[in-house]
Parts: C-alpha cells; sequence; structure tokens
C-alpha cells in the first residue's frame, strides 16, 4: 500500500494557497480497501461498475465496460493507454477534465503535463499498472494557477482478454477549497 495525506488544519490554514504544489491525499490499494468516505458520488458510481465487472484478472477487461452505463461519469472519464515506453497515452478524455485541466488531452502522454508531482503521480499509475492496485489521490491545480481547486482522481486498471493490463481508466472531479 502506498499512502499519504496532508492535516485538514493544513487545508483550512491556506497553506496550501502559498505551495507550488501539494498531494492533499494519496493511497494505492486492492479496490477492496478503498477508504469509501472520501469518494464522491461520480467515484463511488464508477467504482461499485468497476467492481461489477471485475472478471477472473481482478479487473474488468476493457471490452466490458460499456460508455452507456457510465453517463453521468463520462465528462470525467480519461482512458489512458499503457505504451510500450514507460509512459502512459491519453486515448480519450472527457469534457469536465478537458475543461479544468488543458484541453483537448487526446494523444497527450502523461509525462507532457507539467506538474511538478509528477513523479508522485507516475508511482500511483505504476502501482495500478504494474500491482493491479487501485489509486485514490487529491492535488492541487497551482500548476494551472488554480490556487482554490483541487481535484480528486480515482485511477482503476483495465485488462485486454488474456488478463494483461493495457489501459488505466481515470475518474476525476474538480473542487473548490476554501481560503482563509
Amino acid at each position: 500500500m502506498l499512502a499519504s495525506t496532508v492535516s485538514p488544519v493544513a487545508i483550512a490554514s491556506g497553506a496550501h494557497l502559498m505551495t507550488p504544489e501539494l498531494t492533499l491525499y494519496s493511497v494505492s490499494v486492492p479496490a477492496d480497501d478503498l477508504p469509501e468516505e472520501r469518494l464522491t458520488d461520480k467515484h463511488r458510481r464508477a467504482l461499485t461498475y468497476w467492481r461489477a465487472k471485475r472478471g477472473p484478472f481482478g479487473a474488468p477487461r476493457r471490452a466490458d465496460i460499456d460508455p452507456c452505463d457510465l453517463g453521468p461519469v463520462l465528462p470525467n472519464i480519461i482512458l489512458w493507454q499503457i505504451d510500450s515506453t514507460i509512459d502512459y497515452r491519453c486515448r480519450l478524455a472527457g469534457t469536465e477534465v478537458c475543461h479544468n485541466l488543458i484541453g483537448n488531452m487526446q494523444g497527450i502522454l502523461l509525462g507532457d503535463l507539467p506538474c511538478p508531482l509528477l513523479p508522485e503521480t507516475r508511482r500511483e499509475f505504476d502501482a495500478a499498472r504494474d500491482g493491479g492496485l487501485v489509486t485514490l489521490a487529491e492535488r492541487t491545480l497551482n500548476w494551472l494557477h488554480r490556487p482554490l481547486v483541487y481535484y480528486r482522481h480515482l485511477l482503476l486498471p483495465l485488462v485486454d482478454d488474456s488478463g494483461r493490463r493495457h489501459q488505466l481508466m481515470s475518474v476525476l472531479t474538480f473542487h473548490r477549497t476554501e481560503a482563509h
């Protein structure tokens, strides 16, 4: 299990507004150990669906995911292709994600994002790819000059017909912080 968190006192004090970038929370665990009290309704809906579609490989096949079943969550989803390199390529991104991040993300590599916490993010992606773990992370968006916004990111592995993890499904929600 990979885990880290920032105290609510640090958030309430507004200290994160003076920091270039901050991870508020991060955990990579087996799907059944995920702290569901931290999930939004969209995360919960996607996770419940993902769990229901899990097959013998511990994760659903991409072919088993029907976008129509995830209608209300689609604007918040990114599908990441696990490239043969060490990076991850965005195959598609929902409108809410594109609007809140860098615009059209299709084809973008994870490593192309100018987030200074990319090494942490990459470890979370690697935990999903290599260990089949589910990740939940919360980070500020100071790197996009949005100090009063943070995102909550649920990362779920998907497998191909042979059980090889070949894609990751992200569900991102965006939230305002309270400045004090």
